[in-house]
């Protein structure tokens, strides 16, 4: 076969180029210490490599995220310690303000300790984190959720949204809690009912809170206010006690009715007075509210009877007592014309024994103390407060003047109240703590998995593109030997001439 020259030169130079070409990405490999820089390199491994990297950079993130919702639960679980150190102080404060060894002196002075108390608990419930965001202002970070209103009330000015972060595939970490679900939105009372004494009572007599021991009968009562009236029928007979309620029937207007009184010695008690005792139809008596010529002025119908030529004056602020035979309401708001409220009875008059507990319509409470002729006590359906609000009640009803049986009556009723309903607000808050505790707890089991996901996908990663340095350095040393010997030969080749045979 007859090889020409130029195929010669040809030849030559393409094994050297393609030896250099090797040589110089080997010298790449070894450079980078990896086995795989280009797809190329190997297809498959490139594939596995970029979907590692992906995760990676995934799992990063997530850790990320990690560290700022421990920063944020850490700093609400710390807020909220603080909270319980100034909740305990002050429930120790309010149980020894009923032990009745204090004075009105021993009173104001708790009251003043349960104001500075109160004082901190705001304080803290307005905390900032470290980039002067409010913790418990849900998504309004920028806004002082506890603010005093002009009525010197607190409110809140935030919202009630949780934000949360990603910290694991699937898993979502929440990273603050809402003031409003911590502090507001509490349940007064017991949650169930409020228990007030007669603003007009004379006796001694305190109610205690109203329990539902049957909730599927007292459901079907719901929202219905309850009052115990106490009458003495005379003849040296025992005292004796009923029990109404009053409820909305057919109502627009924005009135709260109440039901004051019901004094059974009126000689004319029987023209408002249910006849019967519920479930007869003649248990209940409608109130209508009828529209005088005088805006805001209302005519008051119980039973038909008229309260004329005493009206309702919805123009004057203050709460109004009407009394139409023998039964007295108590009315503040704006009705509207047409308004109709129901009063029921449920238990007709029975013996009353000292400490009884009275029973009805799933509902259970107990009458202590000595109440007297015309004494009523209520169970309102628990409404919407805050711990705030609970510790201002508490505060003034300490401030409530005077030492007489009937003042210590009032003030232990309100005072058991707020104290059912500051247990429930602690309550809330440790709770609210035991779930941060728990929060941060699953944080750090995700940092634990992300740490060792970390770990494995960069060994498989390493596994998959790093070098063998020990071959690699082998395969360069001969990838540099071929390549000299082909630059020899081309050489030596190169300078071959028939003149040199001719001598």
């Amino acid at each position: 076969m007859r090889i020409s020259t130029q195929t010669f030169y040809q030849r030559s130079t393409n094994s050297i180029t393609n030896k250099q070409a090797i040589t110089s990405q080997l010298n790449v490999h070894l450079t980078e210490g990896k086995r795989v820089i280009h797809a190329a390199d190997d297809p498959v491994a490139a594939a596995s490599i970029q979907r590692l990297r992906q995760s990676v950079s995934v799992n990063t993130q997530y850790l990320k995220n990690i560290e700022v919702a421990e920063a944020a639960n850490a700093q609400e679980e710390s807020t909220l310690a603080q909270v319980v150190n100034v909740m305990q102080r002050t429930r120790e404060l309010m149980v020894s303000a009923v032990d009745g060894a204090y004075n009105l002196d021993n009173l104001e002075t708790i009251a003043q300790s349960l104001e500075q108390l109160k004082e901190e608990l705001v304080a803290l419930a307005n905390t900032k984190d470290g980039s002067s965001e409010y913790i418990f202002a849900g998504y309004e970070v920028d806004t002082k959720p506890f603010q005093v209103n002009a009525f010197g009330t607190i409110e809140y000015f935030g919202d009630t949204g949780t934000r949360s972060l990603q910290v694991g595939a699937g898993v979502d970490a929440q990273i603050n809690d809402s003031g409003f679900d911590l502090f507001m939105n509490l349940g007064n009372g017991n949650g169930s009912f409020v228990s007030t004494v007669g603003g007009t009572n004379n006796g001694s007599g305190i109610i205690e809170q109203g329990v539902v021991f049957d909730p599927n009968t007292a459901k079907n009562f719901s929202g219905e206010e309850y009052s115990v009236h106490f009458n003495d029928p005379g003849a040296s007979l025992p005292l004796q006690y009923s029990v109404y309620s009053i409820e909305a029937a057919t109502v627009t207007g924005n009135a709260t009715v109440k039901l004051a009184g019901v004094d059974l010695n009126d000689i004319n008690i029987g023209n408002v007075n249910p006849s019967a005792v519920f479930p007869d139809p003649l248990s209940a008596i409608s109130i209508n509210f009828i529209a005088t010529a005088t805006p805001g002025e209302f005519e008051i119908q119980i039973n038909g009877q008229t309260s004329l030529p005493a009206f309702y004056d919805a123009n004057v602020a203050t709460s109004q007592a009407i009394s139409v035979d023998g039964m007295t309401i108590d009315v503040t708001g704006v009705p509207i014309a047409g308004d109709q409220y129901q009063v029921n009875k449920y238990i007709a008059p029975t013996q009353y024994a000292e400490n009884q507990t009275i029973e009805f319509n799933g509902v259970r409470t107990q009458i202590k103390g000595q109440p007297v002729d015309d004494d009523f006590f209520t169970l309102s359906p628990s409404t919407s407060t805050s711990v705030f609000a609970t510790l201002q009640r508490a505060i003034d009803t300490l401030r409530i003047p005077g030492t007489t049986d009937t003042e210590e009556a009032v003030r232990l009723t309100r005072f058991s109240m707020a104290q059912l309903e500051f247990d429930t607000a602690f309550d809330r808050i440790i709770n609210a703590r035991s779930r941060v505790g728990s929060r941060m707890q699953t944080l750090t089991n995700q940092n634990e998995i992300g740490q060792d996901f970390k770990l494995v996908a960069q060994s498989s990663m390493s596994k998959l593109e790093d070098l063998d340095m020990a071959q690699a350095i082998s395969d360069l040393k001969l990838q540099q030997t071929a390549l000299e010997v082909a630059q020899t030969t081309f050489i030596q080749l190169e300078r071959l001439s028939l003149f040199d045979l001719l001598r």
